[in-house]
């Protein structure tokens, strides 16, 4: 059966106000709808999304999944809403942007939501290796490049290199977890070796003597927080990256990991579209 987003709708209010007769109320509908809109959804996906309390509702195990991928989906209708009700000019012209695909799986979110804000410009972003990206960059084929490699003087000659955002980690377990002094009764799912945050999280582990056994590893942030929700894993990712499930408390953060020393950079041509946007992301 497809899902009817207008339920998921209902289900978001619900779980941001706790209560049937609240989300009624800020929905301007009777609890009787709401009740039938949640049931319904309730019966499409096989699972109880609630528990029904006397002081209001409770996410189930579920529901808090649920809830997690309803967040970043009605925050981009709001967003878009946003952008439509605004008096920014419709006829903007476009800002193309390359995102290298390490920081296009560890915290897009994060690092070009401020580009939505520019009343100068539409964003257009788009993902790709470093080398082709740049390439693209200085044939005029992109107006802006965000990569987590530190730039050459010599590959970058023309164009201006700025540090843009340092990016926090945080080690993640699931809730009901408890990992002991060293961490040995744990099992920390790895950033595979050729990703930018493998050396930061092996020198984190040194120099707090943690000794978790190893869990797996990957190159995808996304795949580490789901792993980090299973009985005795762990998994050190960036702090935007984890915001909804930490929100949502399908995870908890064990502690900050620092330092970081992965850096996103803005690799531009001295246009003045460009540096609005980097302005943009370092504010």
């Amino acid at each position: 059966m497809a899902l009817n987003y207008n339920h998921l709708f209902y289900f978001h209010v619900a779980a941001l106000e706790g209560s049937v007769a609240a989300a009624a109320q800020r929905l301007g509908v009777t609890a009787a709808t709401v009740s039938e809109q949640l049931r319904t959804l309730e019966r499409s996906l096989g699972k109880d999304l609630f528990e029904r309390t006397q002081s209001g509702l409770r996410l189930t195990d579920a529901g808090r999944i649920t809830f997690e991928h309803t967040i970043p989906m009605f925050r981009l209708g709001d967003r878009l809403q946003s952008h439509f009700s605004s008096s920014r000019d419709k006829t903007a012209p476009v800002l193309r942007v390359g995102l290298s695909i390490a920081v296009s799986r560890t915290m897009t979110v994060a690092v070009v939501a401020p580009l939505f804000t520019l009343d100068s410009c539409a964003p257009s972003i788009r993902t790709g290796e470093h080398v082709e990206l740049l390439r693209e960059l200085k044939s005029g084929g992109l107006d802006l490049m965000l990569s987590e490699s530190s730039p050459e003087d010599s590959a970058t000659r023309g164009l201006t290199a700025t540090p843009v955002q340092k990016v926090e980690l945080v080690a993640l377990c699931a809730p009901d977890f408890t990992p002991s002094a060293d961490w040995s009764n744990a099992a920390l799912v790895h950033y595979r070796p050729t990703t930018p945050f493998r050396n930061d999280v092996e020198q984190f582990l040194a120099e707090n003597q943690l000794a978790p056994k190893f869990g797996g590893e990957a190159d995808d942030g996304l795949l580490l927080i789901e792993a980090a929700t299973q009985p005795g894993h762990i998994a050190i990712v960036p702090k935007a990256l984890s915001a909804a499930a930490v929100e949502c408390q399908r995870l908890k953060v064990l502690r900050p990991v620092e330092p970081s020393t992965c850096i996103i950079h803005a690799l531009y041509p001295d246009t003045a579209s460009a540096k609005s946007a980097v302005a943009a992301l370092k504010s």
